[in-house]
């Protein structure tokens, strides 16, 4: 894909939606990701709902 990114497990990314700040807990090469908020919980969310802190869009195969 044009634009791939390389994320890590423990990087800090924003969610496109809220501008909420989260950090990556698990990476999944099929569309989705684990994310850890600040106040402890983890949800599972879409990479392409995801960006990084500059702005630029996670794209995994």
């Amino acid at each position: 894909m044009i634009n791939k990114l390389q994320v890590s497990i423990g990087d800090r990314v924003r969610i496109k939606s809220t501008g909420q700040e989260v950090t990556l807990d698990q990476i999944s090469q099929h569309g989705f990701s684990v994310i850890r908020f600040q106040t402890g919980g983890k949800h599972r969310f879409l990479n392409h709902k995801l960006e990084t802190l500059n702005g630029s869009r996670i794209a995994l195969n």
